[in-house]
């Protein structure tokens, strides 16, 4: 064995398993000239990954920053379903407070979007989710943002959108994931839906009847319709969050594919040009690229 080029990453040649004997000799060591070349090659990977790949410890990198909330407002809305159906003793309308929790509960699954896709849809931003989980349970992935898919068609964006529009920005690969970086405002939408449930719930009488029995509420119009609007602002953040990142990947997608469209038709060698010029090029596409 050579001396390792990368200090303190010995370890990875062992989860290989290698037990072979070279009865034959059919293992033969690199020669000069390749060992020369594979000497000035920089490092190709950093110690601390060799160290996690050689003890099998290659998770727990990534977490979702924002879970905690969307658990926590889920968690909530619960709270209330599960004393339904509500009457209100004051005239107040609880009607669109029951239809905003149906969407922040996780298991309120009847709907397109919810809070479970809001969460997955994070998940993806911060590949804890990956498009391999989707699939296993037959989810079609395509158009998603996933993290690996969004960074990188962000990145290669980033040159065209500065050289065309002068975008010095990271715009480009945050536009995806917006949805996670703004866990402040979040995180306040958390807290208010906590306490708000918990007053809706302390408001509470239960009123047993034959066919089942319900709740009455004393809680004024005045303060239903503060939580309704509350209820309303948290699942306003979640729809509009998530369809604004899943629209702009889309958008991207599509950008770089139009790119792609027109780049193959720069920079041709003389056999292209030549089959453009005289014989498939449109009108269109010769005074394009002669131009």
């Amino acid at each position: 064995m050579a001396t390792p080029t990368v200090p303190n990453a010995t370890g990875v040649f062992a989860t290989l398993g290698y037990n072979y004997t070279n009865p034959n000799g059919a293992v033969v060591p690199y020669s000069n000239t390749t060992l020369t070349h594979i000497q000035t090659v920089p490092p190709v990977i950093k110690s601390w990954q060799a160290q996690d790949i050689a003890s099998n410890s290659v998770d727990g990198y990534v977490q979702n920053p924002i879970s905690g909330y969307v658990h926590n407002i889920s968690d909530a809305a619960n709270t209330i379903l599960a004393k339904t159906p509500i009457v209100s003793t004051t005239g107040a309308d609880f009607s669109s407070i029951l239809t905003n929790i149906n969407f922040l509960s996780f298991g309120a699954l009847d709907a397109t979007q919810n809070a479970q896709t809001f969460l997955e849809h994070t998940d993806r931003l911060c590949n804890v989710r990956q498009q391999s989980d989707d699939a296993n349970v037959k989810i079609n992935g395509t158009d998603f943002p996933y993290y690996q898919t969004a960074t990188s068609l962000g990145k290669s964006a980033s040159y065209i959108l500065y050289q065309t529009d002068g975008v010095a920005n990271t715009a480009a690969v945050m536009g995806s994931f917006t949805s996670i970086l703004d866990r402040t405002q979040l995180s306040q939408i958390s807290s208010t839906i906590v306490t708000d449930s918990a007053a809706i719930v302390a408001s509470l009488t239960y009123v047993p009847s034959e066919i089942g029995g319900y709740y009455t509420s004393s809680l004024s119009p005045t303060i239903v319709t503060k939580y309704t609007q509350d209820f309303s602002n948290a699942v306003t953040y979640m729809t509009t969050h998530e369809t604004a990142d899943k629209t702009f990947y889309k958008n991207l997608k599509d950008m770089m594919a139009k790119y792609n469209s027109t780049k193959q038709y720069v920079n041709m060698g003389d056999s292209e040009s030549y089959l453009i010029n005289n014989f498939i090029g449109t009108p269109k596409l010769i005074s394009r690229v002669n131009s």
